[in-house]
């Protein structure tokens, strides 16, 4: 047992080695994460005071009366231009203008000329409105506005344009474990070159499309990017404008000014959503049409992006719960700037891991000492300790992945309790083999005290059990007494049948070893010892009442000598009202005796044999059993040679 209980650690060492790193376990805690996340929320009711950002949404209501989008740049410089006059801290577009705008007059000039070969002339229009590009940048110029980038796995053409001016700085130096993007979708560099900064807008679910944290830092080939949000925050000169990424012996740590926060190894923080009507929301047409109290932007993080639900920017932060892709990034700025950032430091899911694996090695040997309750109040304890530090951890900002913990020591009590389930099998297993290998033993020496009283042998008890089973499997695959003629039913026949003699004890030696014919008196008394057989298995059966094997030895012994017509003893049954158990025991000995040498008679023939069986057919056998017979009769010969 030793040996096993080893292995059994050795298995879940083995188990814990190959879970760490597996995306189910990372699953399982993202979906522990919400749990304790709504639960703390719930504690502590997450709010948001006086907004730092103003989201410019254009929706539904904007695209409806200023048309579809993308609108012509000149509309779009018009809404960046009236957001400037409000005065903000720093605007942010969440729209990137890969292309020139087509619908620029300059540009319908040269689509006509160079598509149909038409001189296009528009007269009256100044020229600085030729190009709505020109004029976009224009607008750019004069505000502080960042626009955004996006880092692809598809290797581009030189774009350094976009890291002109970034305006921040990321010390990055050794950290080679960021998302790294090796081309890029940016701006025209137009309007690139105009902005004051930039900052990527790469956001992605997690494997089950929930979306949950975010990256402050990605790189460009070897350059750090801020996130669009973060670079808001290292430009808007209220913070210095560097971010430090240092490993420390608790994980990764950014640093921005006061703020620190640890992030995991790619730089994600978990974002914390707050109630969609806690966001402050502008319309754009709103906005355009003058509709906007000026002070509602006076000094806010301004972001414009896109919420109509045509647009199809929108993720997942719950079941059923989206939100526009804008929300994302006014979330990340308002997490920081309220100190909501959730921290993770790298150390604690190896840290889980371990003592996870030691709790796991305290129930195993609670389970080699049998403490089954003690187990069982172990783990419902840890599971309530971890889960109540998980949630008042998260309402300090902190996630300290308790599914690192509890997710793998799950599955290790599940191992080791299938463990011993399986070695408690076995062990059963091979005692109650031993048990019945043991009462199988008693049975045969039983019948073997009976038989050597008379005159049959030891060979008899083989011929006759092996007869029984044959006739009774070759039955059971007809369908016969298919209710009965099962696999267990058909091995207490095996096992029983050598006691249909048991009786033959309490027979005196005169009668028993009688060379000659017997007597009808002596006759009377030697069919007395099915009673005694009876009787005898009775008060076994009072002993063990739940014992079928003992039934049906009671039935054979009791029964052996019914016949089908109801000229048997010692009940004169007849038909199907004799036991099935003991109409196969009487052909099989009857069988067994006619091909024997007795005392008073020598051996029939096979062929003699079978022939008084069929004739019993409806008289001394039931029929369907001499119709199996006749099928078997080859096998009957087979077995009686063998053990002769």
């Amino acid at each position: 047992m030793r040996k096993f209980y080893v292995a059994v650690a050795a298995v879940t060492l083995l188990f814990y080695l190959a879970a760490y790193r597996t995306p189910l376990l990372r699953q399982s805690d993202n979906l522990l994460y919400d749990l304790y996340k709504r639960a703390a929320e719930a504690t502590v009711p997450l709010k948001l005071g006086e907004p730092a950002t103003v989201i410019v949404e254009i929706d539904d209501e904007s695209l409806e009366a200023l048309g579809q989008w993308p609108w012509p740049r000149v509309l779009t410089a018009k809404l960046l231009e009236k957001i400037g006059t409000y005065k903000p801290a720093e605007i942010a577009a969440d729209v990137i203008f890969p292309e020139n705008d087509r619908t620029s007059p300059q540009e319908l000039i040269h689509f006509y000329q160079n598509y149909f070969g038409l001189a296009l002339r528009i007269e009256g229009l100044p020229e600085q409105l030729y190009n709505n590009d020109t004029l976009l940048a224009d607008t750019i110029g004069s505000l502080p506005l960042l626009l955004p980038l996006y880092l692809k796995n598809k290797t581009d053409d030189d774009t350094a344009v976009c890291f002109d001016k970034p305006g921040y700085r990321i010390d990055a130096e050794g950290i080679d474990t960021l998302y790294t993007g090796v081309g890029l979708l940016c701006n025209i560099p137009a309007l690139q070159a105009e902005a004051r900064s930039t900052g990527f807008i790469n956001a992605h679910a997690d494997r089950d499309g929930i979306f949950r944290r975010m990256a402050l830092a990605m790189r460009f080939r070897q350059e750090p990017v801020a996130a669009l949000t973060a670079a808001m925050l290292l430009t808007s000169g209220r913070f210095p404008p560097t971010m430090q990424l240092i490993k420390s012996p608790y994980g990764l740590q950014a640093v921005l000014g006061d703020h620190r926060i640890y992030t995991d190894a790619h730089a994600n923080v978990l974002l914390r959503f707050y109630p969609r009507n806690a966001y402050r929301r502008i319309s754009a047409v709103d906005l355009l049409r003058g509709r906007v109290d000026p002070a509602l932007i006076r000094g806010k993080f301004v972001l414009v992006g896109a919420t109509a639900v045509g647009l199809h920017d929108r993720y997942t932060i719950a079941p059923g719960e989206t939100l526009p892709g804008i929300y994302i990034h006014a979330t990340l700025l308002e997490n920081f700037m309220n100190g909501d950032l959730i921290s993770q430091p790298e150390i604690l899911p190896p840290l889980n891991m371990l003592l996870s694996f030691l709790s796991a090695m305290a129930a195993l040997i609670m389970f080699r000492r049998r403490r089954y309750l003690s187990i069982i109040v172990f783990f419902v304890t840890v599971t309530l300790f971890y889960s109540a530090a998980a949630v008042t951890a998260l309402t300090y900002s902190l996630y300290i992945a308790p599914g690192y913990f509890l997710t793998p020591l799950a599955v290790s009590f599940l191992i080791t309790a299938f463990s011993i389930a399986v070695i408690g099998y076995t062990q059963r297993k091979q005692f109650y083999e031993q048990l019945s290998h043991s009462h199988q033993a008693a049975l045969d020496s039983m019948a073997l005290v009976a038989e050597t009283r008379d005159t049959e042998t030891g060979a008899h008890i083989i011929r006759t059990k092996n007869y029984v089973k044959l006739l009774a499997m070759a039955m059971a695959r007809k369908g016969a007494y298919n209710e009965t003629l099962n696999e267990g039913y058909i091995e207490q026949l095996f096992h029983t049948a050598p006691l249909h003699d048991i009786g033959k004890v309490g027979i005196p030696d005169h009668i028993l070893k009688k060379p000659g014919a017997l007597t009808p008196e002596e006759f009377e008394t030697m069919k007395l010892h099915t009673v005694y057989g009876k009787e005898m298995l009775d008060n076994a059966i009072n002993s063990y009442r739940d014992n079928e094997m003992l039934r049906v030895a009671r039935n054979i012994a009791y029964g052996h000598h019914e016949k089908w017509d109801g000229s048997g003893y010692p009940q004169g049954l007849s038909g199907e009202a004799i036991p099935l158990e003991a109409r196969l025991m009487a052909l099989a000995d009857v069988y067994d005796a006619l091909i024997s040498r007795r005392y008073y008679k020598e051996p029939f023939s096979f062929e003699k044999t079978e022939a008084i069986i069929v004739e019993g057919r409806g008289i001394h056998f039931d029929p369907q059993i001499v119709d199996v017979f006749v099928a078997l009769k080859e096998e009957f010969r087979r077995i009686a040679q063998q053990h002769r």
